[in-house]
């Protein structure tokens, strides 16, 4: 759990950093460490320790599951589960179940070895992607003679955070990975140790890695609409009939900005929301950690947040019409051209992180939606097909992680396919969407200026 600890206080502090780099003094001093200040930006620092952390993690792969697995070998992940019932006093019928619980499929077994593999080459493509944003507002703020030509600009720096989210989620997925197969070849187990007690332990770590990139995610979907809202608020079709009139200015300002902020509200509800359920499953998370209050926290977690599953999926698919609709809308055709293509990436990685880990609680045996679907599958005659397709917990697990990897890739091809701009949807990109350049709109024909600072 501490290094789950470390990921959420070093985010946190990246958000503040970003924060703080919004201000002009600041980039200002920054601006002064000359061609070290590319290195001190908090997109810079923020990609650093990412990389950081997937180096470690591939490095653990290959170390532990890799070589001392030997691939996962099958034989050697039953010594090691022979060794642990014997060193927990299991009996034959127990040890047969445990073994049972955490068998590996083949054709899961070569999935999850592969995964790691699609989440580098993601990693890797994501970030060439996202350099080329940074650079050509690097040379566009130089062409502009900016005195902080390292600084992003406000809408470039938006969809940089919407386009790197799928970066924290190939990190922590891989992070979950290792967490998973620690429990299902018995690797966490030493001799004198607490069987019961380390299991929920790496279970825990595993739910709190995926925890913490799917609360980053409710941020990128955030600033989505920040995006959509910044170009509905400069918006060219809907104007004031007398320019010169100030009253009429003021309102037609007013319409836009209340226009932009409630045809977001699905997006904002899918925000808010989630990050209280993320609260919640957090702190259930961490009571299922402690034996004296697990019980409570499985109760809990089968009253609750099972229904609360099915609902939030609900608010996940009233979230993606929302941003499919907004996309449509003139204004954001104008300045990013098929907004609905270049944002499918999101949608899907919205969709997937949201959505699957309930599909899969539907095959899942014992767990509540499942028990609830097997009458269906009765009635309907198709039990048959459907007790073919089902998982243990821990298999289940094991997919969510290791299907997230591959995902991550399929998201970060079809970005990079998408996000090839042209000139017209670059410089929209680069233009202020600060109150100066309001006031200059209600004055100039065009109604934006490129950055300057």
């Amino acid at each position: 759990m501490d290094e789950t600890m470390v990921g959420w206080i070093f985010l946190l502090a990246m958000l503040i950093l970003r924060g703080l780099q919004t201000l002009n003094c600041m980039q200002r001093c920054l601006h002064f460490f000359g061609r070290a200040t590319p290195f001190l930006q908090w997109y810079t620092l923020t990609v650093a320790g990412l990389s950081i952390l997937l180096i470690r993690s591939l490095a653990d792969i290959i170390m532990y599951d890799y070589v001392a697995f030997d691939f996962l070998n099958p034989e050697k992940i039953e010594q090691k589960l022979d060794s642990i019932c014997a060193g927990t006093d299991l009996d034959a019928s127990a040890c047969q179940k445990l073994k049972d619980s955490l068998l590996i499929p083949n054709w899961l077994h070569m999935l999850s070895l592969f995964a790691p593999v699609c989440g580098l080459l993601a990693f890797v493509l994501l970030l060439v992607l996202l350099f080329r944003f940074v650079k050509y507002n690097h040379q566009k703020k130089l062409e502009d003679e900016s005195p902080s030509p390292w600084k992003l600009a406000v809408r470039l720096e938006w969809v940089i955070v919407i386009l790197g989210m799928p970066l924290i989620f190939i990190v922590m997925a891989m992070r979950s990975l290792i967490r998973i197969w620690a429990v299902m070849t018995g690797s966490f187990w030493k001799p004198g140790v607490d069987f019961e007690s380390m299991n929920r332990l790496e279970l825990s770590t595993y739910q709190m890695d995926l925890e913490l990139a799917v609360t980053v995610q409710f941020l990128a979907i955030w600033m989505f609409g920040m995006l959509c809202s910044s170009f509905l608020q400069h918006s060219k079709y809907i104007r004031s009939a007398t320019e010169s009139d100030n009253e009429e200015r003021a309102a037609t300002q007013q319409y836009r900005r209340m226009l932009a902020y409630t045809s977001i509200q699905g997006v904002y509800a899918f925000v808010v929301i989630g990050l209280l359920r993320a609260i919640f499953d957090i702190s259930v998370t961490y009571l299922e950690e402690n034996p004296k209050y697990q019980s409570t926290a499985e109760e809990i977690e089968n009253t609750f947040i099972t229904k609360v599953g099915t609902i939030f999926t609900f608010v996940t698919l009233l979230c993606m019409i929302n941003m499919i609709l907004i996309s449509k809308l003139r204004d954001i055709k104008d300045n990013l051209g098929n907004a609905n293509l270049k944002f499918l990436g999101t949608r899907l990685l919205l969709l997937i992180a949201q959505i699957q880990p309930q599909i899969l609680s539907a095959i899942t045996v014992g767990h509540p939606l499942h028990e609830n679907l097997r009458p269906v599958s009765v009635k309907y005659h198709f039990e048959e097909y459907y007790d073919r397709w089902t998982f243990t917990d821990y298999q289940a697990k094991l997919a969510h992680a290791s299907v997230l990897n591959v995902e991550c890739l399929v998201v970060v091809l079809v970005t990079c396919f998408f996000w090839q701009l042209d000139d017209g949807q670059r410089e929209a990109l680069m233009k202020d969407v600060s109150g100066v350049a309001d006031a200059r709109e209600s004055k100039a024909g065009d109604g934006y200026k490129l950055l300057d600072a």
